[in-house]
């Protein structure tokens, strides 16, 4: 029996260990936690950090695993340093190191030519005393989950904020770029033998704006986009991929679209997350993306063919709205894919560990799925 490791037993990760069971892998499972909830699902766990690359490389040889993946960022480096080394498929080491490090990244789509907002690297406080350029976005070099990014509008928040951001970086480093004006969205991809396939468009709606924040409040399949300001988006993606030479990998891609152009904020050489990859791509497009994922960490043929157009929203439950959604889920048990409900708080949503709870709908109409939106909005 072929054998996968996975760096994870988070939440997060329990659908795609589900997945490699049902696709009859045995799975090894790696998390520092002894008592992640991923563990449950596992045919063997690894109580291993998933950033210890001596660890990881070790139990990968011992065990002699077929394919090494994550659904996580953090452990992205782990996965491509180890698959070099044991001649498994996966993306390569400098992709992995772009794709999370948001200064590296950046200062790569620079030089290139890839549309990007301007940026500049803070290491200390004495890197803010002439910034004076507001509105701006202060973020962590190497964070996730929108932890430590805010939007600034002068100098005495920057300073708040740049200690707030720096605490969040495992680098101590931290970038404050443009703020760029336009609506969101991510772009759901698979690289395999240097061909890209763009699987989903996926608009975003965020939260919190008015305290500088943007949390995702709201994903929807298929963007409510024209085929041009679609062919624009793609058109930008291709490049940068294609000049990233990412391959055999997830790509999942965060987009902003106005006037000027589609300006790529961020590739993440893994699947999307907020169920967007493992339910919301499925539910309209028929695509298995956690098989997929699977499958090219083993080097198998992907399967990116569409089966069939419907449309998928997961609407995140909040201060504002948690009423309304508790009330659509009372109401609506058989409209509803998934959904959970976290205990109340007002807090502002400052990061996706913020959010209440969740729920998932789709529909064979656009119009039925934009009514049932607007019952929990």
């Amino acid at each position: 029996m072929r054998c996968v490791l996975i760096l994870g037993a988070g939440e997060i990760q329990v659908p795609v260990i589900q997945k490699a069971k049902d696709l009859g892998l045995y799975t090894i499972v790696a998390d520092f936690d002894p008592n992640a909830p991923g563990f449950d699902f596992a045919d063997e766990k690894a109580v291993v950090s998933t950033i210890d690359l001596e660890k990881v490389n070790d139990l990968a040889k011992e065990k002699n695993i077929s394919g090494i993946l994550t659904t996580s960022d953090y452990p992205v480096n782990i996965v491509a340093k180890v698959a070099e080394n044991l001649g498994l498929k996966a993306m390569s080491p400098s992709v992995a190191e772009l794709c999370t490090n948001k200064y590296l990244q950046r200062a790569f789509f620079a030089e290139n030519g890839i549309k990007t907002p301007k940026f500049r690297l803070l290491k200390s406080e004495e890197d803010i005393q002439d910034f004076s350029y507001f509105p701006s976005i202060v973020k962590p070099v190497d964070s996730s989950a929108s932890r430590g990014v805010k939007k600034v509008v002068n100098s005495k928040e920057l300073a708040i904020q740049f200690d707030i951001a720096i605490s969040q970086s495992k680098q101590g480093q931290v970038i404050v770029e443009d703020y760029i004006e336009g609506r969101e969205f991510s772009v759901e991809c698979f690289v395999q033998n240097s061909v890209t396939h763009i699987i989903a468009i996926t608009e975003k709606k965020t939260i919190g704006e008015e305290n500088g924040f943007f949390v995702e409040d709201m994903h929807l399949i298929p963007a409510r986009i024209s085929s041009k300001e679609a062919e624009l988006i793609k058109s930008e993606v291709h490049l940068a991929i294609e000049t990233m030479r990412m391959d055999n990998c997830p790509a999942h891609v965060e987009i902003k679209l106005n006037d000027t152009g589609a300006y790529i904020i961020e590739i993440a050489c893994r699947l999307g997350g907020d169920y967007i990859t493992s339910d919301l791509v499925p539910l309209s497009t028929g695509v298995d993306m956690l098989e997929n994922l699977i499958k090219v960490s083993l080097g198998e043929k992907i399967d990116v063919v569409q089966k069939f157009a419907r449309y998928s929203a997961i609407q995140f439950l909040n201060s504002k709205n948690y009423e309304k959604c508790i009330s659509f889920i009372e109401t609506n048990p058989k409209r509803i894919h998934k959904q959970a409900v976290k205990p109340f708080h007002d807090r502002p949503i400052s990061s996706s560990g913020d959010r209440l709870g969740h729920v998932i709908v789709h529909s064979g109409s656009k119009n039925e799925l934009d009514e049932l939106i607007l019952l929990m909005q």
